[in-house]
């Protein structure tokens, strides 16, 4: 079975705002932060205590900053970079529009989305899982632990 390991990215991209893009941009940099912290922390620089409270304050502040841009977007934004994400929202949608004139079949999948996605594809194995195998799985009553278990041991993590 092939499976996407993504989630799914239900934005049409006729709908990209100079909005979307400045959030993206927001997502962009907090990852990138999150990932120094993960560095400095790795080589011991600061303590699990102290990346831990990065983390916790970037995510804080990219959560703020996003919920400005979406209640006052350009107000809180320099218009010279307001403009850019202007632009390229609307270079995105016309590449979006002239890629469903090209493929009506494959709407709105450029070619970065279309090798994004195929990177993403990975093959699953199915398994049948005997009820001894349950049974051993079995260490609670907890119906939903039992459900996970089974669901990890039919797909061959367990």
């Amino acid at each position: 079975m092939l499976t996407n390991t993504a989630t799914p990215d239900p934005q049409d991209h006729a709908e990209v705002t100079a909005t979307t893009i400045a959030i993206e941009m927001a997502e962009r940099r907090a990852r990138a932060a999150l990932r120094d912290v993960g560095r400095l922390a790795a080589a011991g620089e600061i303590s699990a205590l102290e990346a831990a409270g990065l983390e916790n304050e970037t995510l804080a502040r990219l959560t703020a900053h996003c919920r400005e841009l979406e209640l006052r977007g350009e107000e809180t934004v320099d218009p010279r970079l307001w403009a850019g994400y202007e632009a390229r929202a609307a270079r995105q949608r016309a590449a979006a529009v002239a890629d469903r004139r090209r493929s009506p079949r494959l709407r709105g999948l450029t070619p970065r989305v279309r090798a994004q996605r195929e990177r993403q594809m990975c093959v699953v194995a199915t398994a049948h899982v005997t009820n001894d195998v349950l049974r051993g799985l079995q260490l609670d009553e907890d119906e939903e632990s039992l459900a996970m278990r089974h669901a990890l041991a039919a797909a061959g993590l367990l």
